[in-house]
């Protein structure tokens, strides 16, 4: 997610004029272009905040788009819509320009190639699934557009509320922001392309993940009227800090989550590979080879593979995602400020890049992306100040992510993989180069009693010497806006440590407890299960 501050000396004259004037140009320079996304952006959100006040048909179109989530999220695709026919028999750029003119809109269009209305979802209750359109006329806010630390929202074209940028609104609101999860194909068509039915193919999901192929919607729940009463400025009393839970470094599941993830056949007792004797032997050796101290020959069960099964983000994990300041000319936040901008930008993407060399080649990388909700990682609790909230408590969770591997293959994969995290950005790509070092176990030979194929003869790397092997990957990636960094599994990491009743509310359940590869911002359960 982005998190730019505009550059204020540059362009207060441009947003005082747009504030006072409804988006007006200046008109001794007619043809004058926006030469900073975030001016766009405000222009675009205070021709929509007039245009939504006027008009129940763009609200009910609006969330009617959301609720399909053709990106996976409560995306409103600007690019896709904005031809398409409301229920007033105009388009939607039509109803647009019922409130702007041809000259300012068609600027905003070349300058916002992405451009997207997000509907949030917001601790006061208001989400694309509860908003009664016919009742509730939102704001809308510019997504980033922090200007002395304080986001502007406007309601018929007029500044409604500033709130300071620890704070989320807690009234009915649109995000007006670029997409993260489309890009680009070709500037030059898709300049050219106008109204043309086919911009669509100028376009493409960034990951399969982010194309929702489903059809219709999303049940509405309707709730009752609320009126939308904000004061001209909301309150400005800060918290000190915000309280968190502990930090989440094995991750314990029950019977029931543990069968769904597929861990049941790689819970390995200590008793049954000689942990209890001081051996501390591999539990993937027991998974891949059948290897226990008593059967020290086995060959490789390729009906397992390495997954990805969850994830958890700390305390600084989560401070890079919500304070990322990437203007060196932006003012510098007051330590105790805790920006709470994730509310505005909806689900995260997260990318996974994989590394493991082998003996033969460079080896193996695998990248996945996921878009993972922000309440599948984090129990957020809020307090009420006036119109907003702020974030008084968070308890880090795991989030389940189900990201497919390969088989550890320990004869011709190395003993250790580099995994690295990194939230997404649809900015533009980068070439990353990364070194992984590592060892390869050279205990594989013929046994006839095991037929065709070599098998692992002896615990761990066995009575001979390992390789070490170091390799460089090189490959291109979108941009990210924040990196977690690396963390390294390795075979010989245990998988299961071990299972405790847990009372809870007068019952008692069992909890069976895996270990992460983690760093300061997150923790990973990778582990084998049965794939067949």
């Amino acid at each position: 997610m982005k998190r730019k501050f505009i550059k204020i000396a540059m362009f207060s004259m441009c947003l005082l004029s747009c504030a006072k004037d409804d988006v007006k140009f200046q008109k001794d320079n007619p043809m004058k272009n926006f030469t900073n996304e975030n001016v766009a952006k405000e222009k675009f959100a205070i021709i929509l905040s007039k245009a939504v006040s006027s008009n129940q048909s763009m609200r009910d179109f609006i969330q009617e788009e959301a609720l399909k989530m053709m990106d996976n999220d409560y995306d409103v695709f600007y690019p896709f819509i904005k031809d398409e026919i409301l229920d007033n028999n105009l388009s939607f750029r039509d109803n647009l320009l019922k409130v702007t003119d041809q000259e300012i809109l068609n600027r905003i269009e070349g300058q916002l190639p992405l451009l997207t209305i997000y509907v949030p979802t917001l601790p006061s209750g208001f989400s694309p699934e509860t908003w009664t359109p016919k009742d509730e006329i939102p704001v809308v806010v510019a997504e980033g557009n922090y200007k002395n630390n304080e986001l502007a929202f406007f309601q018929n074209g007029e500044e409604k509320i500033k709130i300071k940028s620890n704070q989320i609104p807690g009234f009915p609101t649109l995000v007006v922001k670029s997409n993260e999860r489309i890009a680009v194909k070709n500037k030059a068509l898709l300049a050219n392309s106008g109204t043309n039915k086919n911009v669509k193919a100028n376009y493409q999901f960034i990951s399969s993940e982010f194309e929702n192929k489903g059809n219709g919607t999303r049940s509405i729940k309707v709730t009752s009227k609320k009126a939308l009463n904000i004061s001209k400025t909301a309150s400005s009393t800060l918290l000190s800090g915000i309280t968190w839970g502990p930090r989440l470094t094995s991750i314990g599941l029950t019977t029931d989550e543990m069968n769904a993830s597929g861990l049941a056949d790689v819970m390995v007792s200590k008793e049954a590979i000689g942990n209890d004797k001081g051996a501390d032997n591999w539990q993937r050796d027991f998974v891949y080879y059948n290897l226990i101290p008593s059967n020290t020959k086995g060959k490789l069960k390729t009906n397992f593979e390495e997954f990805i099964h969850y994830i958890s983000i700390s305390e600084s994990g989560f401070n890079l995602m919500t304070n990322t300041n990437s203007d060196p000319d932006d003012p510098i936040l007051n330590p105790n400020w805790h920006n709470s901008s994730f509310w505005s930008d909806g689900y995260f993407e997260l990318r996974f890049d994989v590394l493991s060399n082998s003996k033969n080649g460079q080896g193996e990388r695998f990248t996945d992306i996921r878009s993972v909700k922000p309440q599948d990682l984090f129990d957020i609790q809020y307090k009420r100040l006036g119109p907003v909230y702020i974030i008084e408590k968070i308890i880090p969770k795991f989030a389940k992510v189900d990201i497919p591997l390969q088989t550890w293959d320990l004869e011709n994969v190395s003993y250790g993989w580099k995994i690295s995290v990194s939230e997404t950005d649809q900015a533009g790509t980068s070439t990353i180069s990364s070194t992984n070092s590592s060892k390869f176990a050279t205990n594989f030979g013929i046994d006839a009693g095991f037929g065709i194929g070599k098998v692992k003869i002896g615990l761990k790397f066995g009575g001979s010497t390992e390789v070490s092997s170091s390799k460089t990957h090189t490959y291109t990636v979108q941009n990210v806006s924040d990196e977690f960094g690396d963390v390294l599994v390795q075979f010989g990491d245990n998988i299961y440590d071990k299972k405790e009743p847990v009372y809870a509310n007068g019952l008692i359940n069992i909890y069976y407890y895996f270990n992460t590869a983690y760093n300061s911002n997150i923790s990973l359960l990778v582990a084998p299960k049965r794939i067949n």
